[in-house]
């Protein structure tokens, strides 16, 4: 689905453990509500998440904020929430905050699809 700034789009799959999601174009403060809403509405139905971001280019410290947030929400759901295939921008995000580790492995670009079915 494409979010509602038009900037981001985002699809999920769930499967009998988990839900993997995968985000797509730009996440900023325009789409962390929507972020937020959906990452919350996914938790309350299966609290294991994989964020797939090999198609996210670009994300700015408020959707930073809500995956950390939704880490932590799927920690206290007995879960987890753990991002997949950062790339470029995205990736120098999560390594230079230091948030790369809490948030899981940090698989090479193009193996989600093997690694979340």
């Amino acid at each position: 689905m494409i979010g509602p700034d038009g900037q981001w789009q985002w699809h999920a799959e769930t499967h009998a453990d988990r839900t993997v999601v995968r985000l797509a174009g730009e996440l900023d403060v325009s789409s962390v509500d929507e972020l937020r809403g959906l990452l919350s509405d996914t938790i309350r139905e299966t609290p294991v998440v994989d964020i797939d971001l090999t198609t996210l280019t670009f994300m700015d410290s408020t959707a930073l904020s809500v995956l950390i947030w939704a880490h932590q929400e799927a920690a206290s759901a007995g879960g987890s929430l753990t991002v997949r295939n950062p790339a470029g921008h995205v990736r120098r995000v999560l390594d230079v905050t230091g948030v790369l580790p809490l948030l899981g492995p940090h698989d090479e670009p193009g193996t989600a699809r093997a690694n979340a079915q």
